[in-house]
């Protein structure tokens, strides 16, 4: 009997998934923004950073790693390789296609992932959730990402349950990750006395950098400010993974925590392209709450604005002065 409820309760989720969503084309956008970044403003030469005078070699030995650009063009310039990975990283930024370019993106994403040297973290976020997002988007048959739905076409067909499986791929998976970071945090000493953002601020290599570097060296010098941050991180981090696994307009509320935290970390140390990466990923498991609650914030955006423009126009204006005519009506 459950096992039944259960299979009801499913189809009925994979029917009413909107497999066609702004948001989600939004942070795969963003995904790839953030990694067009990379290899806009990093040369080659450091993302494949030579040992002993000679080149690095790529490593190739798995199938996985074989098939990424820099190992079928193994010969080929990796300057113009990187060239021919930001091109696909533009398309897909910019939404054509989604249903296709989805394959694009993973290989993109696979390419920079496993061959490059120097990876930053977001490289392995951006992989596992352009895999899921090749599933998330196996339905969406609009031409370009940023398009509303109108189509209510194969809401029961199998790509429609691939769409759903995909996007709970996405949501499970970025949530795990936020809640294993929350929960890795809590045994070391640094994050649990509440002293780490004041050390990191201070990392010679990794710390404090940019126009707010002194500011934050200086914040973080007072012990409540430097307690907030450490804690705030982990609280925040615990919050978006909660709020992820819940519905409607609580994942949009994940998503804005996510912007949030990551905003405040790229003002403090930079690692841009890796803080912008994962609020990609959140706006993707997040999307269908953020779908669902545009239009109430759009709705609410409409209301307060009519109200104030009612609140100027209601101003009584200052009375003309009595006529000659009106005084004598008055006397009289």
């Amino acid at each position: 009997m459950f096992a039944k409820r259960l299979a009801v309760l499913m189809e009925r989720s994979v029917r009413r998934f909107p497999a066609e969503s702004r948001a989600l084309g939004m942070g795969r956008s963003m995904i790839a923004l953030a990694q067009a970044s990379i290899l806009i403003f990093t040369p080659a030469s450091y993302l494949f950073v030579p040992v002993g005078g000679a080149e690095i070699e790529v490593d190739c030995s798995t199938p996985v790693q074989a098939v990424s650009v820099y190992c079928l063009a193994g010969s080929a310039d990796r300057q113009l390789l990187n060239l021919l990975v930001l091109a696909l990283l533009l398309i897909v930024a910019s939404g054509i296609l989604p249903r296709y370019t989805t394959v694009l993106h993973f290989w993109a994403s696979l390419s920079i992932g496993q061959s490059i040297s120097l990876p930053d973290g977001g490289d392995a976020v951006a992989q596992v959730v352009t895999f899921f997002l090749l599933l998330a988007c196996a339905n969406d048959k609009r031409r370009w990402h940023w398009q509303k739905s109108n189509s209510e076409e194969g809401k029961g067909s199998i790509w429609q349950g691939l769409a759903w499986a995909g996007w709970w791929g996405v949501r499970l998976q970025v949530a795990y990750i936020y809640l294993n970071s929350a929960l890795a945090k809590l045994p070391v000493d640094q994050w649990a006395e509440g002293s780490a953002t004041y050390y990191v601020a201070r990392m010679e290599n990794f710390g404090a950098a940019g126009l707010f570097a002194d500011l934050f060296r200086w914040a973080t010098g007072i012990t409540l400010i430097a307690l907030l941050s450490a804690w705030g991180t982990i609280f925040a981090e615990g919050l978006i993974a909660f709020f992820l696994l819940r519905r409607g307009s609580w994942q949009a509320v994940a998503a804005t925590i996510s912007a949030s935290l990551h905003v405040l970390i790229i003002l403090q140390i930079g690692i841009i392209s890796f803080g912008f990466i994962m609020v990609g990923a959140v706006i993707c498991a997040a999307s269908r709450g953020i779908d669902s609650s545009a239009p109430r914030w759009k709705s609410l955006l409409s209301r307060t604005r009519s109200s104030t423009r009612g609140s100027h126009s209601s101003v009584p204006t200052d009375p003309e002065p009595a006529g000659k005519t009106d005084a004598v009506t008055l006397g009289a």
